[in-house]
């Protein structure tokens, strides 16, 4: 390692030395003090240098000149003390100078050395504009889980002025930096007041919670949807694509839809051709009881259901509904923005207050199913308003005031999330000097830390990869500053292995930096998501307002190709609005990311799940099945009370009733029609062999099977309209149990709040 390190040192010096005899940077006018050089220079990163200056003053006068372009800086930031006693000493300036000269000239008063030969030490500080510094850094891979790592800092000087035998530092700070106007002459407009005078003061402009920021803004609408417009989920009332258990109204009519299969009996032969259903002559056999075409069970055919031009408009509304959605969310997510949905109602409607707020539900959840964070999306219940139909109506929200003023210099808006500024300070130990129109490299640091060669798997990153895990190295700083973004340079045993970037890394904390994509740790991704009644609300005739957790899931299957273990660390930015629920236990916070630790070990496949919920307010029919298959999930959880409990599980136990017998009689349908299709074929077998005298002991034996197959037709049409009795009684007992059905965890909380 240390073999390697001299090799990057002496790349180093190389490129100090190509920097400084390359290309000049352009040169700027620098602070002019008498016969006073620099003893100290500190570049930041947000604009601006540290200078410091001592000097020996005779006569009690120092002469300062400042370019014009920097004067504001300089009275901002100008400190002037006396070295021994540390007093701050005057600053005198003339206002009567050229505005034409490029300098103005300042003049420090030193009291203590007025008189004839005597002197006083002086130290002079100042901030002024200047480049910042960039860091970069190199990485040697070392054994037994140590790193070396090197930074430095390249600070252009470009002032104008020789730094010479100056101690060079660079630092950077959360510490804002600005131009203020300091030497102009400011005077103040007064206004003249009568005695007489009267004024009216009027009321501010109202402002609008939301849809802009501006007083007097109308709200801006980013979208709107009719109702018409609305998909309904799975479960919903409105729900176009779902059977239910009928209501009483809708029960089948007894006994109409079994089909007549009937019973026939045979004698001795079929009848012949031609002979159906009529004696055949002496001999001959004789149906004693239905035709053929009478025997014979209806097969239906799947018909094409007749079309609907209105259920076909419907769906052609809730496509555009859904491609408005679609396109909506991207841009809600890009922009970061907040939306407010209002629900609306036609005051016809029965219930017009909860379907109103339930409309803005659906749309919501629509969007969270989107990808849009639960954070930027509410609902408000509008109810019914005058010329507005039902629906709902999306509104940009305006951001809270301190967002609204909170911009940076260039005019963006400050991210809230962004990571914490640390502090750094570093500083040459040896005095340097820096020709004007050069540049130095500084160092900031030179350590062995604790360190490894790992995988990282980053789906979220810009420039990151779905599919495979960046080789990557894991450090902690061993500094107790932040060290800056910066490139890294990556070197493993004598050579190079790659290089990257690297974000802010606070002081004694880790940072896992990728350089490299060999592909060697593969990523297999299944995302999926299901809803889970966690709350019941309301329940009215049937309809059922439940607090549901939409819970999402992602499922990462690792299979490392590498023939030794090795460490994997997954990026993962938890959402806001998101309740994690189950993730790997070890991880490290980097800004809004975790690093979520796993271990592989040669050739090894391992899975690891990444479960988030968040809230949402279904309504829901209890005859669908989809509700009761969520009921099933409900009831096995700890959320409903004992007796909330009881009767859930007495309905649902009813429903399995209600499922199983209709499945059997499917069953025995299907097996009347396999009965039937056996029945004709003994017939025409039958008629075959009567052209046969030799057979009639075959044609016999056909014959009774067919009056057994008979039998079983009978039985099958029986054991038919037992089975459509007993479901009928029981679609009768579920909603009588539906209607009785109480909701005793809920009566604290009869309406929704948004």
């Amino acid at each position: 390692m240390r073999k390697l390190l001299a090799k990057v040192l002496f790349s180093a010096a190389l490129a100090t030395t190509v920097v400084a005899c390359g290309h000049t940077p352009p040169t700027k006018t620098f602070v002019k003090v008498e016969q006073v050089a620099l003893g100290k220079v500190v570049v930041y990163r947000n604009g601006v240098a540290f200078y410091e200056r001592r000097a020996t003053v005779t006569g009690g006068k120092l002469t300062v000149s400042v370019p014009r372009d920097r004067v504001d800086d300089f009275l901002k930031s100008l400190t002037v003390v006396d070295a021994k006693t540390q007093r701050p000493l005057p600053v005198s300036f003339p206002r009567q100078q050229s505005e034409s000269g490029a300098f103005l000239e300042m003049t420090l008063d030193v009291p203590m050395a007025q008189n004839p030969g005597e002197t006083a030490d002086v130290l002079l500080t100042y901030v002024t504009e200047a480049p910042v510094w960039k860091p970069s850094y190199r990485i040697a891979v070392g054994q037994h889980g140590k790193v070396m790592i090197e930074g430095w800092a390249i600070v252009d000087n470009t002032s104008g002025e020789d730094w010479k035998d100056v101690t060079v530092g660079v630092g950077s700070s959360s510490a804002l930096s600005f131009r203020y106007d300091l030497w102009s002459v400011r005077t103040v407009q007064r206004e003249t007041l009568e005695a007489d005078a009267q004024f009216a003061v009027a009321p501010p402009t109202a402002v609008s919670p939301y849809g802009g920021s501006q007083q007097g803004q109308a709200p801006a609408m980013v979208a709107e949807l009719g109702d018409d417009e609305i998909r309904r989920p799975p479960g919903h009332p409105e729900n176009l694509d779902e059977t239910r258990v009928p209501q009483a109204a809708e029960r089948e009519a007894s006994y109409d839809s079994v089909v007549a299969l009937g019973a026939v009996d045979y004698e001795a032969e079929p009848p012949r051709s031609g002979a159906r259903g009529r004696g055949a002559g002496s001999g001959g056999a004789r149906a004693t009881t239905a035709t053929r075409a009478d025997r014979s069970p209806p097969r239906v055919a799947k018909a094409e259901p007749a079309r609907d031009p209105a259920r076909d408009h419907r769906r052609a509304r809730v496509g555009d509904g859904d491609r408005k959605i679609a396109a909506l969310a991207p841009q809600i997510v890009k922009n970061k923005q907040s939306v407010v949905i209002e629900g609306y109602a036609d005051a016809s409607e029965p219930g017009s207050e909860q379907r109103a707020l339930d409309r803005a539900n659906i749309v919501r959840n629509q969007l969270i199913d989107a990808g849009v964070p639960p954070a930027q999306v509410r609902v408000v219940n509008r109810g019914v308003v005058a010329g507005q139909k039902a629906g709902v109506r999306m509104v940009a929200e305006a951001p809270p005031p301190d967002d609204a003023t909170g911009r940076a210099a260039g005019g963006s808006k400050l991210d809230p999330a962004a990571p914490p500024v640390g502090e750094s300070h570093f500083q040459s130990t040896t005095p340097m000097t820096v020709a004007r129109g050069t540049s130095v490299m500084v160092s900031m640091v030179r350590a062995e830390t604790e360190g490894e060669e790992v995988y990282l798997f980053d789906p979220e990153s810009d420039r990151g990869n779905k599919r495979f895990a960046f080789n990557a190295v894991r450090l902690k700083n061993p500094t107790e500053y932040t060290l800056e973004t910066g490139p890294v340079t990556v070197y493993g045993k004598d050579r190079y292995i790659g290089e990257g970037l690297t974000e802010p890394i606070p002081p004694s904390a880790n940072v896992v930096v990728p350089y490299a994509l060999d592909r060697q740790v593969v990523v297999d991704r299944d995302d999926t998501s299901e809803h889970q009644v966690s709350k019941l609300v309301t329940l009215q005739r049937g309809v059922l307002t439940a607090e549901v957790q939409h819970v999402r899931s992602k499922k990462l299957t690792f299979t490392s190709r590498l023939h030794k273990a090795t460490k994997v660390y997954v990026r993962h930015t938890p959402q806001k609005g998101w309740i994690t629920l189950e993730a790997p236990e070890h991880y490290w916070r980097i800004g809004d990311a975790h690093l979520y630790e796993i271990e592989l070990r040669a050739g090894e496949s391992k899975t690891v799940v990444f479960a988030e919920a968040t809230p949402l307010t279904r309504t829901l029919d209890l005859g669908s099945p989809t509700t009761l298959e969520m009921m099933k999930v409900f009831v096995q959880s700890p959320h409903p009370s004992p007796e909330l409990k009881k009767q859930l599980e007495s309905l649902l136990a009813i429903h399995r009733e209600v499922v199983d017998t209709a499945d059997r009689i499917t069953s025995l349908r299907e097996r009347a029609v396999e009965y039937r299709q056996r029945m004709d074929e003994l017939h025409e077998q039958i008629l075959s062999l009567k052209k046969v005298k030799s057979a009639a002991s075959l044609q016999k034996n056909l014959t009774d099977k067919m009056k057994d197959i008979s039998n079983r037709v009978q039985q099958t049409t029986i054991d038919i309209v037992n089975a459509q009795e007993k479901l009928m009684l029981a679609k009768v007992r579920f909603q009588d149990q539906l209607a009785e059905m109480t909701l005793p965890d809920a009566a604290a909380n009869l309406a929704i709040k948004p």
